[in-house]
């Protein structure tokens, strides 16, 4: 038996979804070299960016590496986040602010 709970259901059938899905259901710790980032652009190119799984390094055991890239109106962002078992770290990212 399958039961749909409003709002709260939902399908991630591409593997861009299901990995922003599993991070986004997480604790986002920021490392210590990441202490001054703005946070908002950060989560806002984890959540409209895409993954590219090239650069990503998915064959690890624990903490998968993720490779996110975005960009709007202001900046263009890449951020790499280790995907744990019960928490995701931002573990490294560029912004660079657009002319």
């Amino acid at each position: 038996m399958f039961f749909l709970s409003g709002k709260r259901t939902s399908c991630s059938y591409l593997p861009n979804s299901r990995v922003k899905k599993d991070i986004m259901k997480k604790n986002i710790i920021f490392n210590k070299t990441t202490f001054k980032i703005d946070s908002t652009v950060i989560m806002n190119s984890i959540l409209n960016g895409n993954v590219n799984f090239s650069k990503s390094n998915t064959s690890l055991k624990e903490c998968k590496e993720y490779y996110f890239e975005n960009e709007d109106k202001s900046n263009k962002v890449w951020i790499i986040v280790k995907n744990c078992e019960n928490q995701a770290i931002i573990s490294n990212y560029k912004i660079t602010k657009k002319n």
